[in-house]
């Protein structure tokens, strides 16, 4: 058995192997900062061994709580998914499984390396309906990509997805897959009707180098893009410098930016109350946005959030925050489970959210501005 994260998007020490099938691991750190919580590795060797792989120092990690009622996911493909029963006691995070193939990926959740992602604009882009096109280069020179979608016109609106911030937050892609591949659909009243009031724009990664790195949550320069809106650096974080440019030159009137709650077995959305300029406008928008996300989703809560900020003390470091405070529009967090709840979350559900964002996005397309 041999154990490695020689992969794009890899995380993981081996600490030593046991006798038989056993392996004792540890959680690799962000580069340039010291969070661990992100896992993503390959074993073979394994078909029919009884495995079990240790993660020791789980109990460190940055949510060790949330290893709780966790279980990891497996693939032999890195297409089709499944869950592996896992242990945590509050020190070690322990998988046990037997593969039926000799290689086999776990995960912290369903990776979403950068070559299905080129793959994927790569159809995008012989779509007579997009174009994709690169804004920026990250810290470390790969592209920041951004697809549009339909043509602009006299009151078209304009609409936009973000994912991959916090570049293990893998169910944000998946997100992003699902909502593509129904923007380009023919014959789907829904993307017609979309398309024909509104201009799309999906960020389908802003932080490629700490997705390729295997990092949790920061960029090459170990910085949390969702915490550097409000000033982004040329140096520190050019990736949301990028997108901030150009949300300024076409304008937002919705935004949805995608990402993973490691605690908790449900969906759920985050608005803006607490910024400076919430009004009850946007309250009333975002409880129908959420409300309808969830009459369509039976795995998405509309009444789970993180609490509201007191007035005028919302983080306009946070994606969500600035764009809602810069634009007064609406401006929404969509989080998504690691652990897979009572409706089985994984990344067929993640994907299926992007398709069914989108009907609640028409519904409020009336009443944007």
């Amino acid at each position: 058995m041999h154990v490695d994260a020689d992969l794009c998007g890899g995380s993981i020490v081996v600490s030593g192997h046991r006798p038989g099938a056993e392996a004792e691991l540890s959680l690799r750190a962000d580069s340039a900062a010291g969070i661990r919580q992100w896992f993503h590795f390959r074993v073979r060797g394994a078909l029919d061994a009884r495995l079990e792989l240790s993660i020791v120092d789980a109990g460190q990690a940055m949510h060790a709580d949330a290893f709780r009622g966790y279980r990891a996911l497996g693939s032999y493909d890195l297409e089709r998914w499944f869950r592996v029963p896992t242990d945590f006691d509050g020190r070690r995070l322990v998988l046990r499984h037997r593969p039926d193939h000799d290689t086999v990926h776990y995960s912290y959740f369903a990776a979403y390396p950068l070559d299905r992602l080129s793959a994927l604009l790569a159809v995008v882009d012989r779509s007579p309906r997009a174009r994709v096109l690169s804004i920026g280069a990250s810290v470390e020179g790969r592209p920041i990509h951004l697809v549009v979608l339909g043509e602009d016109g006299p009151g078209k609106r304009r609409l936009w997805i973000a994912g991959r911030q916090h570049p293990g937050e893998t169910m944000g892609s998946w997100f992003v897959e699902g909502a593509l591949a129904r923007l380009l659909a023919e014959d789907d009243p829904v993307t017609d009707a979309l398309l024909g009031e509104a201009v799309v724009y999906v960020l389908p990664n802003l932080n490629p180098d700490g997705s390729t790195r295997g990092n949790f949550r920061t960029n090459a320069a170990g910085r949390d893009l969702n915490r550097e809106w409000h000033a982004p650096s040329r140096d520190g974080s050019p990736e949301i410098l990028a997108a901030r440019g150009v949300m300024e030159q076409a304008g937002v009137d919705l935004f949805l930016d995608v990402h993973g709650d490691e605690h908790a077995d449900v969906a759920f959305a985050i608005g803006c109350e607490g910024n400076p300029g919430f009004s009850e406008r946007l309250h009333d928008l975002e409880r129908r946005f959420a409300r309808s996300l969830a009459r369509r989703e039976g795995g998405f809560s509309s009444e789970l959030d993180y609490g509201s900020d007191d007035p005028g003390k919302g983080d306009l470091r946070i994606g969500n925050n600035w764009v809602g405070e810069r634009f007064d529009c609406l401006s929404m967090t969509i989080e998504m489970p690691f652990k897979e709840g009572p409706s089985g979350f994984g990344p067929d559900r993640a994907s299926q959210l992007g398709r069914s964002s989108l009907e609640a996005v028409l519904e409020s397309l009336g009443v944007l501005r």
